[in-house]
């Protein structure tokens, strides 16, 4: 075992030497890869998608709550501690499958009732009640100059203070469990109500098509609602398995940054890392496929660009 003390702090931090199930060299070669490799070429590429969604979104305008909400589901994620912002996209999440429910439910009075301001207003909560939720542990946790006893010198490390232990634990539990359990909970309830929903009324438009009846759900929202549930199935199927990691951790407390099995915590939380960046990553092609309105002004904003310079180049070259 080795003891290190930090200069702040009375409290003495002990690292258990033994690494449990994975060696050091197994989880270096996993953080290379997963990390330095992997997970850079999907920010890359989230990022320049997510700049395209934004540069789209705003062309589009803010008349359709939807809109709003998908925004602030890039922009608010980008730059920011990323298990706090995932958390926000897990609620931005829920705010749009619930809302598609009262499309469902509430036909005529939803517009009412879920307007851009009124969704806006619930973002900025959503923001910061989380990023406050958190900030504790920025508080117990520190960067700071301390003595290593291995070097024999003073080098910049991680410091805790006194109360770490009690604070972590009251935090941990609402950030990764209270959170986003409840979070994944809304949003699959409202997903299956949703399909259900989209199943009994694509049955009903077939049976009552002859009879020149309709409803209130018109063909627009019914694709709007396609596009929310596979957004919905996409961050179901990429956070599933963190929400699990996550469990482990309650039952394990040792599976932890600086437990016994630290090391199978890197690796496993690098690949939970790799799903959750995916899922930012992948929503431009849901977009793309699935909104009409999306599709158009991404056409036209981009293809209609490159098109003008490939003219220009022919004609240069020409010259």
């Amino acid at each position: 075992m080795h003891n290190f003390k930090t200069n702040n702090s009375s409290q003495t931090i002990e690292l258990a030497s033994d690494v449990g199930l994975v060696s050091d060299d197994v989880k270096l070669i996993f953080q290379v890869v997963n990390f330095a490799i992997i997970c850079e070429i999907i920010d890359v590429f989230g990022t320049v998608t997510n700049i395209i969604n934004i540069i789209v979104f705003v062309k589009l305008g803010f008349s359709d709550p939807v809109n709003v909400s998908l925004l602030g589901m890039m922009y608010l994620t980008a730059g920011w501690p990323h298990v706090t912002f995932t958390r926000i996209t897990a609620w931005i999440t829920a705010f749009i499958t619930f809302e598609r429910c009262l499309c469902i439910a509430l036909p005529l009075k939803v517009k009412n009732i879920i307007t851009p301001k009124r969704v806006v207003i619930v973002i900025v909560f959503l923001s910061i009640t989380l990023i406050t939720s958190v900030s504790p542990v920025y508080y117990v946790n520190r960067i700071g100059p301390k003595f290593s006893p291995i070097r024999n010198r003073t080098v910049i490390g991680l410091l805790f203070t006194e109360d770490r232990e009690e604070v972590e634990a009251i935090s941990f539990a609402v950030n990764n469990v209270i959170v986003p359990f409840c979070a994944f909970f809304v949003v699959i309830v409202c997903t299956v109500t949703l399909v259900v929903k989209l199943r009994s009324k694509t049955k009903w438009r077939k049976e009552t098509a002859s009879a020149g009846k309709s409803d209130n759900f018109s063909s627009r929202d019914q694709k709007v609602t396609k596009m929310v549930t596979m957004i919905s199935t996409l961050f179901i199927v990429c956070f599933t398995p963190v929400s699990v990691m996550f469990i482990g951790m309650t039952v394990e407390p040792e599976l932890s940054v600086d437990g016994q099995y630290r090391n199978l915590f890197f690796i496993l939380f690098s690949f939970g890392y790799i799903l959750e960046s995916t899922n930012s990553a992948l929503n431009i092609f849901i977009y793309y496929e699935m909104s009409s309105k999306y599709r158009t002004v991404f056409n036209h904003t981009f293809r209609r660009k490159c098109a003008s310079q490939a003219k220009d180049n022919e004609a240069s070259s020409d010259l």
